[in-house]
């Protein structure tokens, strides 16, 4: 899960960085524990995670497949709202991610297999009636591959649901917030290097063409528009795998004297702007 705002990158480089470098320190327990507890304590994916799951329509659903599934944050939320004879299946590639999720949701409706997304068939077996992930979907390194595992694991009829930042969807407008261009501007500082204010993209139509492959009908997208404080974004950055995919050729204490920097450079308590975009799709045949 990355920030909203700041998905900078230095040319091509950002996604083996993005791969390489956060893989690494998402197993790490220093950085799961910090991750659960910001987005425990902040309410930016709680307000994602309700949107997520009211547009998964989960009075109906009878089993849920809860994609990249952290540690366990989405899935707090799906059993909220589920029925008692409902089950959910989280799953990450971060076997510590995992292990926090299993140790925070009790509920024993619920339990979570670590697995790649590009991986799935080999470890969970459908059928599933929902599919749910929040704030990730844009990491997959194969995304048109991971829908055509969930193209085989949803059963017909069944509702996808994920959301993506607007400033990585295409046609989306989204303007930059002032943390974002102070974060840049101090990792310049560090490393000598230019970044670009351009993340990696999302293509709907291309989206539409892997659903489409996949057994997928798109529905009408749907825009949220959340305004969080920047202290929010600021906490967030803090946690180190997050700034490490920013910056890896930096150490630790300096990727945190960044943060600090950039974040002494705006000001904590202005709300700003940060759109996300909502896709769902049902497979077809129900």
């Amino acid at each position: 899960m990355h920030l909203p705002g700041l998905a900078v990158r230095v040319g091509c480089a950002w996604e083996k960085m993005e791969t390489t470098v956060g893989t690494s320190l998402w197993n790490d327990w220093w950085n799961a524990e910090l991750y659960d507890q910001y987005v425990r304590e902040y309410p930016i994916y709680r307000r994602l995670n309700h949107h997520l799951v009211e547009l998964s329509e989960p009075a109906t659903a009878r089993r849920v497949l809860d994609l990249a599934c952290g540690s366990g944050a989405t899935a707090r939320a799906c059993l909220a709202r589920l029925s008692g004879e409902a089950t959910l299946v989280g799953v990450d590639a971060s076997a510590v991610m995992v292990e926090v999720a299993r140790a925070r949701v009790r509920d024993p409706r619920a339990h979570f297999e670590v697995v790649p997304a590009a991986a799935l068939p080999e470890v969970v077996s459908g059928p599933f009636d929902r599919a749910v992930c929040n704030a990730a979907f844009w990491h997959f390194a194969a995304p048109g591959e991971v829908l055509a595992h969930l193209g085989r694991l949803l059963e017909p009829g069944a509702l996808l649901v994920f959301n993506v930042p607007a400033e990585r969807v295409i046609g989306e407008p989204s303007e930059p917030h002032p943390f974002q261009a102070a974060l840049a501007r101090a990792i310049e500082l560090r490393t000598d290097r230019v970044f670009f204010s351009v993340p990696t993209l999302l293509d709907p139509a291309l989206l539409d063409a892997w659903l489409d492959e996949a057994g997928f009908e798109l529905l009408p997208t749907l825009r949220l528009v959340c305004t969080p404080r920047q202290a929010e974004l600021i906490e967030l950055m803090k946690i180190p795998a997050m700034i490490a995919s920013l910056a890896p050729e930096l150490s630790p204490e300096a990727r945190q004297e960044v943060v600090e920097l950039a974040g002494r450079r705006s000001e904590p308590y202005e709300t700003v702007v940060v759109p996300w975009i909502y896709f769902r799709a049902r497979r077809r045949g129900g």
